[in-house]
């Protein structure tokens, strides 16, 4: 090829180089929670150290990103699909450090409100009517609440929808990070912890005793409305469902357990029944929102 022709040649035909999206929409959310924490933690006067640890958040992360963007390797894709759940458990402990004061009156008001239906409306009668085994089946979908994002990035891999991933991410951190947000405001206890011993299953087990140790020892005190669990798991839901519109099977069966983990926060008395619901309605209007935008 000639000079006169290669210069003719259009631009579109020539060979481009290939690269990873610069910035996905659940990076620049993931930025923009951690952004924030710093600045309540101004508000509430953090610890300077607590401030630094929180300041230094954002930078890392867009360098680490950054440098992903750049790259073409495969692997480095891969491992950009995956390493950013392990921040879904950051998030969450980093809101542990503005923890207060709770509101009694709002804690007793929720125990009667989860009595009239444990017990008014036999929602524990009927989760007991069978014996141990459904219990047992929703203290187990509980426990293994933070396997539900990978396991739903494994069924995007397995079944070839690898490009959805940016996607599925951006409803999980979207949904998941807005609860994580508001946590700080209304300050109020597990009712495993306000009130002790109080309306506990009837059948405890390993299934009860693992999650009630793992809690103690790795959850916040912070607050639990809205509940972060529940928007995990239902945020998790929504991507799938967002994700895989043309194969909606699998994401009604992540709803189905995202479903069982609030039943289970209820029953198990980790959380009140108004937690799981206001973080249903955040997460159910913040992914709409999303996949407006995202659509527009």
């Amino acid at each position: 090829m000639n000079r006169d022709s290669a210069l003719s040649t259009p631009l579109a035909a020539l060979p481009q180089r290939k690269s990873c999206t610069a910035w996905r929409g659940s990076e620049k959310i993931i930025i923009a929670y951690f952004s924030y924490l710093p600045c309540l933690g101004l508000v509430r006067r953090l610890s300077i150290g607590r401030l630094l640890a929180l300041a230094l958040i954002p930078p890392v992360l867009g360098w680490i990103w950054q440098a992903q963007s750049r790259s073409n390797r495969r692997a480095v894709g891969v491992a950009r699909d995956w390493w950013p759940l392990a921040l879904i458990l950051i998030g969450y402990w980093a809101v542990g450090w503005f923890a207060a004061p709770p509101h009694a009156a709002l804690q007793a008001a929720f125990l009667r409100w989860d009595r009239l239906l444990l017990y008014d409306a036999h929602v524990k009668a009927g989760i007991e009517s069978a014996g141990p085994v459904f219990p047992a089946v929703l203290e187990t979908i509980y426990l293994f609440l933070y396997a539900i994002p990978p396991f739903c990035l494994c069924i995007l891999y397995a079944c070839g929808e690898r490009s959805q991933v940016p996607r599925f991410l951006l409803f999980l951190f979207a949904g998941t990070f807005s609860v994580y947000a508001l946590l700080p405001y209304v300050p109020v206890l597990s009712p495993r912890v306000a009130f002790p011993g109080m309306d506990l299953p009837r059948y405890r087990q390993v299934t009860w005793e693992l999650p009630n140790w793992l809690i103690d020892c790795l959850d916040i005190s912070t607050s639990l409305l809205p509940s972060g669990h529940v928007a995990v798991a239902f945020s998790s839901a929504l991507g799938m469902l967002g994700a895989m519109p043309h194969q909606p099977s699998f994401g009604r069966c992540v709803l189905g357990l995202a479903v069982l983990v609030y039943v289970a926060t209820i029953y198990c008395r980790y959380h009140y029944a108004v937690d799981g619901l206001v973080s249903i309605v955040i997460v159910c209007a913040v992914c709409r929102l999303v996949s407006r935008i995202s659509h527009a």
